[in-house]
């Protein structure tokens, strides 16, 4: 059964108890546009209200998870001239992000490639994430486009690995593959066979006390939930301030010409 269908770049299966919202962008490595942002937003709010779901996978399509945001596509511009990235921010991540951190079903993010920047968060946002031992990895590569981290990254991975920790991660820019993730905390398991895995584990998790699972979740992220809607909009604010440097046209260059940046902290 499809209960929700409204763009290409999210789909939602139902069987089972078990909801798969798969994204599907796989030309551009599941990158996060508008599209796809509505569609997580809209998939996440129904399903939280749908008692026929008991669990929620997220994952996918092709080689990547979710490869972050779509550069290619652009940004709104200020009167300024500059790229308006608080709004974006605003309008294109915020809202997807927050209706799955708020889903009070079990949500396991089936991690099958690449998940980089705002797909991290997505990682880091879910109950229980899998990761692919063959193909799976982390990225936060804010800093090689010359930007800071944003959707909750800068929360999400303090709290996990600790201030010191996460700044190394954030500045380095590092591939951290799925044993090192592990390692770290940053997803829950490895998996060298992740359909079957992830299959397994969801139907265990439908079969479970759905509404205790929703209550443990409440108390667990409340005391950090509170405090994320103000967060991600002090990132996004931040954000905005670096939209002017010579380092982010560099950065934004840099990414879309293949190359690497060549930085000079201006």
């Amino acid at each position: 059964m499809n209960l929700y269908i409204d763009t290409d770049s999210v789909n939602v299966l139902v069987e089972d108890s078990v909801a798969t919202v798969t994204m599907n962008r796989p030309e551009r490595r599941n990158a996060w546009d508008d599209s796809l942002g509505k569609g997580l937003e809209r998939a996440f709010t129904a399903l939280s209200h749908n008692d026929e779901v008991r669990c929620i996978v997220l994952t996918g399509v092709g080689t990547a998870f979710c490869s972050g945001a779509d550069l290619a596509t652009g940004f709104p511009t200020l009167p300024s001239g500059h790229d308006d990235l608080t709004g974006t921010l605003r309008r294109r991540f915020h809202p997807g992000f927050l209706a799955m951190l708020d889903t009070p079903k079990p949500v396991i993010a089936a991690i099958n490639g690449p998940a980089i920047g705002a797909g991290a968060c997505l990682a880091l946002a879910s109950d229980i994430a899998i990761a692919d031992t063959s193909s799976a990895y982390l990225q936060f590569r804010f800093s090689a486009i010359g930007l800071m981290p944003d959707v909750g990254a800068t929360a999400l991975l303090a709290s996990t690995v600790g201030p010191a920790k996460a700044v190394e991660i954030f500045m380095l820019a590092e591939k951290l593959d799925a044993r090192r993730c592990a390692d770290l905390n940053l997803v829950s398991r490895v998996s060298e066979d992740l359909a079957r895995d992830t299959h397994e584990l969801a139907r265990r998790l439908a079969q479970g006390p759905t509404a205790a699972y929703g209550t443990t979740k409440q108390a667990v992220r409340a005391w950090s939930r509170s405090q994320m809607a103000n967060h991600i909009e002090l990132e996004a604010a931040l954000q905005q301030t670096l939209i002017a440097t010579a380092d982010w046209r560099e950065g934004r260059a840099a990414f879309l010409e293949h190359r690497q940046p060549v930085f000079t902290g201006k």
